[in-house]
């Protein structure tokens, strides 16, 4: 999804419901400008939850490469030294 397109704030308010309509049907996101600044977007939910699925994806596979640089402890000794003396 390469392509965009811009819509100002005041058209947004003007015109809500046709602007939500063309990102859903489109399935382009729309950038919403603000005295010609990028402010927002507005994208179709499913991108959003894909996008957002992407992220935690992404952040869950870099926090897993992480703890495989991390020195292994013995599962007894790191629970004592975690939680103090267990009694089984």
């Amino acid at each position: 999804m390469n392509t965009t397109q811009s819509i100002t704030i005041s058209d947004l308010r003007q015109n809500a419901t046709a602007a939500v309509n063309a990102v859903v049907g489109t399935q382009i996101p729309t950038i919403i400008m603000q005295r010609s600044q990028p402010r927002a977007v507005l994208v179709d939910v499913d991108y959003y939850q894909a996008l957002e699925d992407a992220v935690l994806d992404l952040t869950d596979s870099q926090e897993a490469e992480r703890a495989k640089k991390e020195p292994r402890v013995p599962l007894l000794p790191y629970v004592k030294k975690r939680f103090g003396t267990i009694k089984l």
